[in-house]
């Protein structure tokens, strides 16, 4: 499509700058150039149309009708205009900030990341991991995925499921456990929680599986899970596994389950959303593919 009648945009930018200042020369201020191209601008734009478009007066100008007609058109363009560049220039430029622990990075976010990425390839994602999953206001995280309970405001995305596993190997030196109490006397593995035991630890899984009196539980101890797992893998003990980080090893026989106790409870994965009006669209995109990953997860 040809548009015959748009006259000049340095013509129309001046005539705007003009009219909004109504002066010509604020407009020339305002644009960087001398006040007589503004002028030039201007006169040949109303040659152009046939009609005056200012009152030049001794202090400024003042719109005509054909101005002030002129003048509300361009604005409302303008105005798209600048929204629409400013929208294009977030989506196009835009590093989606999201902050997790150690584990659901490793072992959810990271292997499926890619498929996010090729669904939109005009998000950049910047992935920001500590053993807490938790970031304060000043560390621009548009994404918060943590271990904590879930809040009305919060996206609950995995609750808590946990039963204990161990190697192939392990249990088959070891065997079945004739009932839970009896885990007290097989080597465990620790994940050392120094956030208030926002997740299950030994002792507090036992007292939930019904054990009253667990005593003292020894064996190794690690402050993050990667270890903990690490550990777990090569046979050294029985950990606590949160099913949803450990269904690839489960499902590949890296790891098995040691009895057929699985305890969950309020807590899981929560995601929260930080305030950020310039990257709504990004975050609605993140939230809608998490969802869809961790509903195919579930299956």
């Amino acid at each position: 499509m040809k548009f015959h009648h748009i006259p000049s945009p340095h013509a129309l930018i001046a005539f705007e700058a003009a009219a909004r200042c109504a002066s010509f020369t604020a407009a020339a201020r305002e644009l960087g150039v001398g006040q007589p191209a503004v002028s030039h601008q201007i006169t040949a734009l109303e040659e152009q149309l046939g009609h005056p478009l200012f009152r030049r007066k001794h202090r400024g100008v003042s719109l005509t009708r054909a101005g002030q007609e002129l003048f509300d058109c361009i604005s409302v363009a303008f105005g798209q205009i600048d929204r629409t560049v400013e929208r294009i220039k977030t989506r196009r430029s835009a590093r989606l900030s999201v902050g997790t622990d150690f584990a659901f990075a490793s072992f959810i976010l990271m292997p499926h990341l890619p498929e996010f990425i090729a669904r939109h390839p005009d998000i950049e994602v910047n992935v920001v991991t500590n053993q807490t999953g938790r970031f304060t206001a000043d560390q621009n995280i548009d994404i918060e995925i943590s271990f904590d309970h879930h809040r009305p405001e919060d996206v609950m995305l995995i609750p808590e499921q946990v039963t204990p596993v161990c190697s192939p190997t392990l249990l088959e030196a070891r065997g079945h456990p004739k009932n839970i109490a009896d885990l007290r006397h097989y080597p465990l593995i620790h994940l050392d929680d120094e956030i208030d035991h926002r997740w299950f630890n030994w002792e507090s899984w036992l007292r939930t599986a019904g054990v009253r009196e667990t005593g003292p539980l020894y064996g190794h101890r690690f402050n993050t899970y990667l270890l903990v797992l690490s550990a777990t893998l090569s046979g050294q003990g029985v950990a606590l596994g949160w099913t949803a980080l450990l269904q690839q090893h489960l499902k590949t026989g890296q790891l098995v389950t040691l009895g057929d106790v699985t305890l969950g409870s309020d807590r899981g994965y929560v995601l929260s959303c930080r305030s950020n009006t310039h990257r709504q669209e990004q975050i609605n995109a993140f939230l809608r593919w998490m969802r869809e990953l961790v509903a195919q997860t579930a299956a």
